[in-house]
């Protein structure tokens, strides 16, 4: 009989256990090859996520008292308090600045200071259970407003004015172009500074790279100090400031702080106004709460109602954590009041304000957007980012505090 060739059944089973064994591995090697692919987008786009956050709010603070005069400037008040409003608490939400933004400073600030911290008044960065997706309470989270001029806008004409170049009044005199304080002049600055009419031949209406519109914040500035106004109209030539602005701002009545002190029975000196950037930067848990949001709000959101001028912007997402610490230059307190000392204060403590502030110290942390599944139970992966940011305008102390030194943009 012919011997017939193959396999014995021995040989099958043993190839076709190294077959599985191989090919386990293989598929071992590919899901740990995906596992790990998979967690390296995770961590790149939450360290993406936290490095775009971060790049607007350095730019924004390294510009921070940019144009601004020393000490801050004035808002309107009657001697002891203000009740201007502070944004920076959510889409819509403001809070009052008389509410305790510093220990001893129940009435709110006489002046706009470059840098005003917001320790622990923030929204809850809030969690996600990663298997059961609920929402979990988190901690509160610090607020940060930052104050700088603008000093990129220019008018519509071929001159290239800046709206700080000439004053937007000033008495007659010899050999003046414009802005001559004149009843016949084209420049008008209203008594009560309800509004103020521009001679184009200073600055042509609206202006260039981002024209003045409502919701623009003005500062007026002379030799008796400054003003801060919210910009409710434009037209024309004509700006205007009304009543019932989202900041309390155009507060014409107010004692002191107001554009009517700055030139007591409308006999204003050489005066110059200059746009300038409120920013906030915040936690914002209440639009989403399992993918919290880092907002970026200029100047005031909501007005006018009917085409809401500066809505918040969504900068990053999922963010758990924003906190700030500040380095307070010469500082008076008594050792040991900042727990991490002068370079690491949550907020000056008084008699320590927050004109010594000349760095910030930034804390980001976030989570990846979906779960990471290769573990025994799915969980977020996390990541944080910290930066000093020197705050470029204020790393120097002026020491000659003379009137120009103090009015200038």
């Amino acid at each position: 009989m012919k011997q017939q060739k193959g396999f014995s059944l021995l040989e099958l089973t043993v190839s076709m256990a190294i077959v599985v064994a191989v090919v386990s591995t293989a598929i071992g090697a590919l899901i740990q090859a995906e596992n790990a692919t998979q967690a390296v987008a995770f961590e790149a786009n939450t360290q993406e996520n936290l490095r775009a956050g971060m790049h607007f709010m350095i730019r924004d603070i390294a510009q921070a008292g940019e144009g601004i005069p020393q000490g801050g400037i004035s808002v309107p008040n009657n001697g002891a308090t203000s009740a201007i409003i502070r944004p920076g608490m959510g889409v819509g939400v403001i809070f009052p600045n008389p509410a305790p933004i510093l220990p001893g400073f129940p009435g709110g600030f006489l002046k706009l200071p470059a840098v005003v911290p917001g320790s622990q008044i923030g929204q809850v960065g809030k969690g996600v259970d990663p298997v059961t997706k609920a929402v979990l309470p988190g901690n509160p989270t610090d607020i940060i407003n930052v104050v700088y001029n603008d000093d990129v806008l220019v008018d519509a004409s071929a001159n290239s004015h800046h709206i700080y170049d000439f004053p937007v009044y000033q008495p007659l005199g010899p050999a003046q172009t414009c802005n001559a304080g004149a009843a016949s002049s084209a420049a008008v600055l209203d008594p009560n500074g309800a509004f103020v009419i521009l001679d184009p031949a200073c600055f042509l209406m609206p202006g260039k790279t981002n024209p003045i519109s409502v919701g623009n914040l003005i500062m007026f500035h002379n030799q008796n100090g400054t003003a801060l106004e919210y910009v409710t109209g434009v037209a024309g030539q004509r700006i205007s400031f009304g009543a019932g602005d989202p900041g309390g701002l155009n507060a014409t009545g107010a004692a002191n702080g107001t554009v009517a002190k700055l030139g007591p029975g409308g006999a204003f000196p050489p005066t110059t106004i200059t746009r300038v950037w409120m920013v906030a930067y915040y936690i914002d848990s209440t639009i989403n709460p399992s993918h919290p949001q880092l907002m970026r709000q200029v100047n005031y959101p909501n007005y006018p109602a009917a085409a809401p001028a500066n809505p918040p912007q969504d900068i990053a997402d999922n963010i758990e954590l924003l906190g700030f610490s500040y380095d307070v230059t010469g500082s008076t307190d008594p050792v040991a009041t900042y727990p991490g000392g002068p370079g690491n204060a949550p907020q000056p403590v008084p008699p320590d304000t927050p004109n010594q502030i000349r760095a910030v110290n930034i804390s980001l942390a976030g989570r990846s957007e979906q779960t990471y599944n290769a573990f025994s139970t799915p969980k977020f992966l996390r990541n944080n980012l910290s930066t000093q940011v020197s705050v470029r305008s204020l790393e120097f102390q002026n020491q000659f505090n003379t009137a120009s030194s103090n009015t200038a943009p």
